[in-house]
Parts: structure tokens; C-alpha cells; sequence
């Protein structure tokens, strides 16, 4: 098995191309948490309640932003309540936004799973005056605040991986048709389409100018959930193994599945692009943390709040820094 890495860095946060070389990651379906802390704020709002909408629930990959938002709370000692949809759709999303509106949270952090269906509820929460910001996935025709992401957008991510995964080949002097399928744990999230949508058009842009052709063969909607998401990839493998070169895991059960199923069957044929984070960079993890002390520094001190966009760049990590990887506060905080 080969494997490509490329990472998220905001003053280096970033998403990556890479193999998951952690291991098992586990988070408990919930509605909905709330985290305290004990300590009580003065300010413009004495202990502001701030809820963070995430977009799935069962995705381990959620856990780092998670731990960064619980981990403001304890520092700052505002009210978080953590919510997710289940089953994980925009519709059930929505409907938290208007229980969350209801309850008169002050603030809102949310990871929208679709960009546009959730404006409308996006809008309705700010119009009721609740601040409202976005985190890794954006809602650009909203009003929220602002939007803050620790790498590159989603649709580069795309691109800088087709590019990667072309540069490997001709590195190979490849020649004729290479195989590649996609898989993706949350199909309908906007982010992983931007992601699909910047690696297939890059492709078609590589296939003008090398020698060889990279050939799309597959498209799997794999779950979030871990032990499903194993056995998917365990039967995609079995069914179109022989016949492929690339598998493009969108999202970090995928990496690290498709990881284990190739270990296991000791192929070391078939390269994976995927994703992992680096290091230091505290690129989901910072998510959590920067938009949650943000929002609270607003509702409490009364600190303007920034406005439009912040992201990061990415940059490739390589097998020389994998150990690196395995100890970054991202897998750390998923249980890695």
C-alpha cells in the first residue's frame, strides 16, 4: 500500500492527503451534551450559552473540533451545548438550529451539512439575534459572521490531491489507463461534493496534458459509523480491488480503513489519498477552539467579531513525519 499526505496548517493548520495511521476511533451518537464549567464570567453576558451544531454525530473525525470547543468552555466558563442531526441530514440540522434559536442560546457555532439549505435557518437565528458563525464548512450566502476553516477549502483540497496523486505517477513514468474510486462517509455534505468536484475536475485537466489516464471506476457512500465503514470498504476492495489503483478516501474513517483493509491483505499495490492532520497545526481541533473563544470573547467582553473568511494553507506531509502525525493534537483528541 502507498499513501500520499498533505496537510491543513492556519499559521499551519490543514486537511491532508494521507493514511490514518492511528488507530480505532470511537464517538457515541448523541442529541446533544452540555459542558459548564464552574466558574461563572462577568462581562457583557455572565456565562453566555454557546452551542456548537456539528454536522454528524457518529464521525470520529468531529472529535478534535469537539474537544476544542468543551476545552474553551472549561477555560472560560460559558455554557456549551454540543448538537448534532441523526440521522445526519440537513433537514434534521435545520430543525436544531430552530430548537437552538428557541432556547435563546446567545451564541452559535455550526458546521452546516448543506451550504444552502441551512441559510434560511442561518438567517432566521441571526435576525432573532443570536450571533452565528461557521466552521469547516462554510454557508457564504448567509449572514453569518464570519467563517473560519484550518486549511485549504474543500474544493482545493480536491485539486491539490489529484495533483499529488498524478505527480506520484508520472514520478513512476506510468503509462495507460490507472483505475480510481472515491469514497465518501457523508456524500451529502457540501464539503465532501467540493472535495469530489475538485479532484474529478482536475483529473480531467491532467488527462489532457500526461501520458497515462486516470479513469474513474467508483463511487461509494461508505457511513460514518467506524465498524460500518470497515466493512464497507472491506467489500468495495473485495468486489474492485484487482482492478484498481487509487482509492480517493474523502474523509478520515475512510483513510483509515481503506489503510487497514490494505494492510491486511498485505497490498501494497493500490495507493490511497486521504487525510490526517500534523502536528502542532490544531487544525480541527483549533477549529473548535478559535470559534468558540471568538464567540465568547464577543457575547462576553463585547469584542467585535471578525467578518468573512479565515483559512489556512496545506502542505504535504511524508512517511518522515508520521510519528509526528500519530502524536498531533488532532488524533490525540479522537482517542488515537
Amino acid at each position: 500500500m502507498h499513501s500520499l499526505f498533505s496537510s491543513r496548517s492556519h499559521s499551519r493548520p490543514g486537511a491532508l492527503l494521507g493514511l490514518l495511521a492511528a488507530v480505532g476511533l470511537v464517538l457515541a451518537a448523541a442529541a446533544q451534551s452540555g459542558v459548564r464549567s464552574p466558574a461563572g464570567v462577568s462581562g457583557k453576558a455572565a456565562d453566555p450559552t454557546i452551542a456548537l451544531v456539528l454536522d454528524d454525530l457518529t464521525n470520529p473525525v468531529e472529535l478534535p473540533l469537539r474537544r476544542g470547543a468543551e476545552d474553551a468552555a472549561k477555560k472560560y466558563g460559558f455554557t456549551l451545548k454540543v448538537v448534532g442531526p441523526s440521522p445526519a441530514t440537513a433537514q434534521n440540522q435545520i430543525s436544531l438550529m430552530q430548537d437552538l434559536q428557541a432556547q435563546k442560546v446567545d451564541g452559535i457555532v455550526i458546521l452546516p451539512i448543506d451550504s444552502t439549505a441551512l441559510v434560511p435557518a442561518i438567517n432566521s437565528a441571526v435576525g432573532a439575534g443570536v450571533a452565528v458563525a461557521t466552521t469547516e464548512i462554510d454557508a457564504p450566502d448567509s449572514n453569518r459572521a464570519f467563517y473560519y476553516f484550518g486549511g485549504s477549502p474543500p474544493l482545493l483540497q480536491g485539486k491539490m490531491q489529484a495533483d499529488r496523486v498524478a505527480a506520484y505517477f508520472k514520478s513512476k513514468k506510468a503509462k495507460g489507463t490507472i483505475n480510481f474510486m472515491v469514497t465518501s462517509c457523508l456524500p451529502t455534505v457540501t464539503g465532501q461534493q467540493d472535495r469530489r468536484s475538485g479532484f474529478e475536475k482536475e483529473v480531467a485537466q491532467l488527462n489532457k496534458r500526461n501520458k497515462f489516464k486516470l479513469k474513474e471506476i467508483g463511487f461509494a457512500n461508505t457511513t460514518t459509523d467506524p465498524a460500518k465503514n470497515l466493512v464497507n470498504i472491506q467489500n468495495l476492495y473485495t468486489a474492485k480491488g484487482s482492478k484498481l489503483q487509487v482509492a480517493y478516501a474523502m474523509c478520515g474513517p475512510d483513510t483509515q480503513n481503506w489503510g487497514t483493509v490494505l494492510r491486511r491483505a498485505s497490498n501494497k499495490k493500490i495507493l490511497v489519498a486521504g487525510y490526517d492532520w500534523l502536528p502542532g497545526t490544531r487544525s480541527l481541533y483549533n477549529e473548535g477552539l478559535y470559534t468558540l473563544t471568538t464567540m465568547y470573547q464577543h457575547l462576553a467582553n463585547g469584542k467585535a467579531l471578525p467578518s468573512g473568511v479565515t483559512h489556512g494553507t496545506s502542505i504535504y506531509a511524508t512517511k518522515a513525519n508520521l510519528e509526528q502525525i500519530r502524536k498531533s493534537p488532532d488524533v490525540t483528541a479522537a482517542g488515537g
